[in-house]
């Protein structure tokens, strides 16, 4: 709730106002927070960028750091939480963190994928400041980039330990993610 990005504060400033209706009796509210989502279908950075690369064995840039430790939230737990805390009264009126499927760095994560998929170990490469302002500004979405590229640069950790003690919400295994990521990737989807 220290927030050093502008899409932090803004999203902080809508928690507090949200919050503060919700002791207000105006509404119900809780907030849910994850890392990265993994899973079938996700449209996210290392998904949509990192995943087809790895499983094809080529080359994936990535515009962020690869080194550190980083959460990573698998899309059924990120269900299984929201329905948890909905389903509660006493879900209401906080945040809750969605337990991670791991902590890998992208690197060790990437690592593991190829690994499970027999494709070559991955080749990862961060972009470079011309190859991510090139990006930037042919791309909306790359245009934002930079403002959340701190996320990768540190370690990136959730402490999930309420929401696995008091909504018996547990991490699914990693094992399992990779092979639903293998089995709706690239080579999947076209038969090869």
């Amino acid at each position: 709730m220290r927030p050093n990005s502008d899409k932090g504060r803004v999203r902080a400033a809508m928690w507090e106002e949200a919050l503060a209706a919700h002791r207000a009796g105006r509404v119900r509210v809780a907030e849910v927070r994850a890392g990265d989502f993994l899973g079938a279908n996700v449209l996210g950075l290392f998904p949509l960028l990192a995943v087809p690369a790895v499983l094809a064995g080529e080359e994936a840039v990535l515009p962020v750091g690869l080194d550190a430790p980083h959460a990573w939230s698998y899309t059924g737990d990120v269900a299984r939480t929201l329905i948890a805390v909905g389903g509660r009264d006493d879900g209401w009126g906080r945040a809750w963190h969605v337990p991670s499927t791991s902590e890998l760095s992208p690197r060790e994560l990437m690592g593991r994928l190829a690994a499970a998929a027999g494709a070559p170990s991955p080749r990862l490469r961060t972009t470079t400041r011309e190859e991510l302002d090139a990006a930037a500004a042919a791309d909306p979405v790359m245009a934002e980039m930079p403002e959340l590229a701190y996320q990768y640069d540190g370690e990136l950790r959730l402490d999930a330990s309420d929401t696995e003690r008091l909504l018996g919400v547990r991490a699914t295994e990693l094992d399992h993610v990779l092979k639903e990521l293998i089995s709706t990737g690239p080579s999947a989807r076209t038969g090869s």
